[in-house]
């Protein structure tokens, strides 16, 4: 199965799509924050069915949202929809080059970058720091080694396992030193 379907069938049911549509508290919280003229144009990158995005666009900010699975993008139109908000939404990888340099004011990529192995994790922080602006913020959230889930599942490269407790079984997931971060 490759990774497009296996997202996709994820998202299809709606058992497995009802935790994704709440905004996480530490992003209402950065949103909370910011100053929509001074940040208004915001990147949700790997945004699955569009919490983030959605919170974003219904508090005024220019939202662009990406991910992998049309099945997720599918949903996060219907609801953008129902709620009244535009959303530039886009079907995409955040490993592709696909924005301008300096597009984003905000880059927000919860729970995305881990997903694949080491180089993939550093190329999407180099396209990540070519779309923000010089200003910009970049939010995200990834395993560490020192996360509880280091270890588990099957090891197919340094720091990188497939892990067998996910929400997909067979995930390849990268664990980040502070050093990769920094």
């Amino acid at each position: 199965m490759d990774v497009e379907s296996n997202w996709d069938s994820h998202w299809e049911e709606e058992s497995k799509r009802s935790f994704w549509h709440e905004p996480d508290r530490a992003v209402i919280d950065l949103k909370n924050r910011l100053d929509r003229a001074k940040t208004p144009d915001v990147l949700d990158l790997g945004c699955g069915v569009g919490r983030h995005a959605l919170l974003f666009a219904e508090s005024g900010f220019n939202v662009t949202a990406l991910d992998y699975s049309q099945e997720a993008l599918n949903t996060l139109r219907q609801k953008a929809l129902e709620k009244g908000v535009h959303i530039k939404i886009i079907k995409g990888s955040y490993s592709e080059d696909v924005f301008p340099e300096e597009s984003f004011d905000l880059i927000l990529a919860y729970n995305v970058l881990y997903h694949g192995y080491s180089q993939t994790f550093k190329n999407a922080i180099c396209l990540i720091h070519k779309w923000l602006k010089s200003e910009g913020l970049f939010f995200f959230t990834c395993p560490s080694r020192r996360d509880d889930k280091y270890g588990n599942g099957e090891e197919v490269a340094k720091n990188t396992y497939k892990s067998l407790n996910s929400v997909h079984p067979g995930d390849i997931h990268y664990f980040a030193s502070e050093a990769d971060i920094a």
